[in-house]
């Protein structure tokens, strides 16, 4: 995977996990695997859709998995990133 290969939502992510102090590589590193590798729990939803709807919608419903897992994970990035924040401001008045 490529940097030219990310979408908008994974450039965001990638952002945010270099504000926590992850170089570039570590971080599409850990986005190939967080969003596009697809783990047991996926491949199963995905074999039961392609029951019911056919292998022609296939590659339509992975990019769902795999967009739902991206506003899933930036969700909780920005949530941790805040609590994170205001953790080390908290830190830096107390000394």
């Amino acid at each position: 995977m490529n940097f030219i290969d990310l979408t908008f939502l994974d450039k965001r992510i990638l952002t945010q996990l270099q504000k926590k102090g992850m170089s570039a590589n570590e971080g599409i590193r850990l986005i190939s695997y967080e969003i596009y590798y697809l783990n047991y729990k996926d491949r199963a939803i995905v074999r039961k859709a392609t029951r019911l709807i056919g292998n022609a919608k296939k590659s339509t419903i992975i990019t769902a998995i795999q967009m739902n897992k991206r506003k899933n994970y930036l969700i909780e990035l920005y949530e941790n990133y805040d609590e994170f924040d205001h953790v080390s401001c908290d830190y830096l008045f107390s000394v």
